[in-house]
């Protein structure tokens, strides 16, 4: 399943390379152009303890740091403001010392959570707020998201042992960004970019999951990665004029 999300998110960021690579576009004048990106960090499940409560619940319970991915495709609409769609994949592994929060009926001997791990696909719309300096951009932004979320134990999905139901499901949430962008002087359409996200899925089913990992979901992000600028569509070119023929 990890492959696979990996192949996809790469097979699509490359689709819309190869669209928009005939449309380059000078990022000196950000405005009404569109970029694509990617980013590869760490994220972590334990956000927890940054919000001081157990709200999380056995997503965050044990979870150890894992990688994290990101694409976008953007569109600055202002000068001060940007549009983004982004899709992503991480997950969240579990220490062995951590008790199972159910009983599982595929692994009865296992007691622990060595073997769990917690799968998140964000897919958010955020909405930028930006702070051009010169070839430095710094951004804030936040929005609604649909989140795919699911629980694996030794590569099985996990099924509630009372209700019967696979541990998985698509859920609405929200994601929050801060970011730093540096345009390359060299190659004006390329920018490199820091970024620390959050994401919230409000993935909490009492009808469903009632014996365990029951819960709203986090991963906080922290990622590096690059973006290409590239003018959406075609440019309008002048209207050429026919010279008039000469007479005789």
């Amino acid at each position: 399943m990890i492959s696979r999300v990996c192949r996809v998110s790469v097979a699509v960021l490359a689709a819309l390379t190869m669209a928009s690579a005939c449309f380059a576009a000078d990022v000196n004048d950000r405005l009404h152009l569109g970029s694509i990106g990617g980013q590869i960090g760490g994220s972590t499940f334990r956000t927890d303890r940054l919000f001081g409560s157990d709200w999380f619940g056995d997503y965050s319970e044990g979870a150890s740091p894992r990688l994290a991915f990101h694409g976008h495709w953007r569109y600055t609409a202002k000068s001060w403001l940007r549009l983004q769609l982004g899709v992503g994949f991480t997950w969240a592994g579990y220490s062995d010392n951590t008790p199972n929060p159910q009983f599982d009926p595929n692994f009865p001997d296992d007691t622990n959570k060595g073997e769990y791990i917690s799968l998140m696909v964000p897919i958010p719309l955020t909405v930028q707020y930006l702070v051009p300096r010169g070839t430095w951009t710094y951004y804030a932004g936040a929005g609604p998201g649909v989140y795919r979320v699911w629980v694996q134990n030794q590569r099985k999905v996990l099924k509630d042992n009372q209700t019967k139901k696979l541990h998985r499901g698509l859920y609405l949430g929200w994601t929050g960004e801060l970011g730093v962008e540096h345009a390359l002087k060299e190659h004006p359409s390329v920018s490199l970019e820091f970024a620390i996200a959050g994401h919230v899925a409000s993935s909490t089913r009492d009808d469903q999951f009632p014996l365990g990992f029951n819960s709203s979901s986090s991963a906080v992000e922290f990622r590096i990665g690059a973006n290409y600028y590239f003018m959406p569509g075609d440019r309008k070119k002048p209207a050429e004029t026919t010279a008039a023929p000469k007479t005789p």
